[in-house]
């Protein structure tokens, strides 16, 4: 075999690779592999997958969005079994030198692909320096230098502030001038999400299914719905982000009101996940969806019929279990007021006392590793205890240069959608806007991954500010 036909098959193998990777369906294929590394407690052998299938997508391809799904998937990607968490499994496998150095070495080499894409991007002449560039440098700057000048300053302040920053600087300069926002790209967006949401569901369905003592005195006892890689309220949080994307297909489609079935499927299991926080998320998110169904479809009177059948088939189960649904919600709800006063799990305590540490440092806050009255349920070292609220976070950790530095990049965000309000556009910010509400009662976007899945999404909403799509 000559170097020539060596060559071309070289060449053609690549060809194929780009199709596989590029496909709107590989998300389908990596929510399959997801699934069964959660069940078969094959975490390092998923990051390996996660990793290989990203590298290839950041050397191979010229439009990297579906790299975006990757980072869904890899945000649940720590099983039951091997969970670290110290109310969910309190496993030592994270802490194994043969599993970390594993681990490290998959992000490292991710870690430097993305490095090497990005050099690409500006060796090339396509990265563009904007107002919203300088923003996103802002804040990520200011989250560096969280409690800097305090006494009780500490090295992993800096570290931890770099990880956050390296999460949403970092990704927002490697998407934003690499990804192709067409149609069919804010399809594989959407297609990423939809898969994303079946992963949740089919995982929420066998923790209800095999759970011990997840149902107590007739009601959910929601304590006992864990997952390897989060609580109830991560579950809440990722499964509200994936709500938007079926709505936008069920106005691309011709048989759109199929997933605006499957988008009222989503919007009932956010009660499911008993989620306080993806309720109160999924009340305010979802009738932006509909407006935009209801707005921007050619079927509308389809998706009017689905909407109002499945409405009312929900109020008839509601009507039929009215014991059950009162008492669940009498559950839910009792310990947001006690004695009296608000509580909600404690937040309000924590609230205070993250005013305190900014009132202590009100210029560049207290910084991130601050103690809280309440304990940390992780099991990892690196991520500290937070205050449940972005606003109260940035004040306590980063003081008023901080949510000065926010308030200017959220402002961009802002202003850059209403400069250009497309429905693909109105998919990407309602997705954004989901995360945001939740995390005015969790720390979602200081998590690591929430984090980087933020930063893609931010890129692409401000790189389609100027799109044809």
């Amino acid at each position: 075999m000559n170097r020539h036909t060596l060559k071309l098959k070289a060449l053609k193998a690549a060809e194929i690779m780009r199709t596989v990777l590029s496909s709107k369906y590989f998300p389908f294929l990596t929510a399959a592999f997801t699934l069964a590394g959660y069940y078969l407690s094959w975490d390092v052998a998923l990051f390996y997958y996660i990793a290989l299938t990203g590298i290839l997508m950041l050397f191979l391809l010229d439009d990297i969005t579906p790299v975006l799904h990757l980072f869904l998937f890899m945000s649940v990607s720590i099983s039951l079994v091997n969970t670290p968490s110290t109310t969910m499994g309190n496993s030592d496998y994270y802490h194994r030198p043969e599993i970390y150095i594993q681990i490290f070495t998959i992000v490292g080499l991710f870690i430097s692909a993305a490095i090497c894409r990005l050099v690409k991007t500006v060796v090339e002449g396509k990265f563009k320096v904007t107002p919203s560039f300088y923003g996103v440098c802002g804040f990520a700057f200011i989250l560096i230098i969280n409690g800097i000048f305090t006494a009780d300053y500490k090295p992993k302040n800096l570290l931890f502030g770099f990880i956050l920053a390296a999460c949403i600087l970092g990704i927002y300069c490697v998407f934003k001038d690499n990804v192709k926002l067409d149609a069919g790209g804010f399809e594989t967006i959407s297609y990423a999400f939809v898969a994303f949401s079946i992963l949740l569901l089919i995982e929420l369905i066998v923790a209800y299914a095999t759970t011990e003592e997840l149902f107590i005195d007739g009601t959910i006892n929601r304590n006992n719905l864990i997952f390897g890689w989060g609580i109830y309220n991560t579950y809440g949080a990722m499964l509200l982000m994936c709500v938007p994307a079926p709505i936008y297909l069920a106005v691309r489609k011709r048989w759109g009101f199929v997933y605006t079935v499957y988008s009222f499927i989503l919007f009932v299991a956010l009660f499911f996940s008993c989620s306080r926080q993806a309720m109160v998320g999924g009340i305010v998110i979802y009738p932006f969806c509909i407006g935009m169904l209801l707005t921007k479809n050619r079927n509308r009177f389809a998706n009017i019929c689905v909407l109002l059948g499945a409405a009312t088939v929900g109020l008839i189960l509601a009507g039929f279990y009215h014991e059950q649904v009162f008492k669940f919600f009498k559950v839910i709800m009792e310990n947001l007021i006690v004695d009296g006063e608000p509580n909600g799990s404690g937040r309000t305590k924590i609230w205070r006392e993250a005013i305190e540490y900014f009132k202590k440092s009100p210029i560049f806050g207290a910084g991130f590793f601050v103690k809280f009255s309440y304990n940390s349920n992780s099991g990892l070292g690196f991520i500290p205890l937070m205050c449940h609220n972005t606003i109260l976070q940035l004040l306590s950790s980063c003081g008023i240069v901080g949510l000065i530095a926010y308030i200017i990049h959220r402002t961009q965000t802002v202003i850059s959608f209403f400069r250009n309000i497309t429905l693909q556009r109105s998919f990407i910010a309602l997705t954004i806007l989901s995360l945001l509400v939740v995390c005015l009662f969790d720390n979602h976007i200081f998590n690591i991954f929430p984090t980087i899945i933020y930063g893609a999404l931010t890129a692409i909403l401000l790189k389609s500010e100027k799109s044809d799509a």
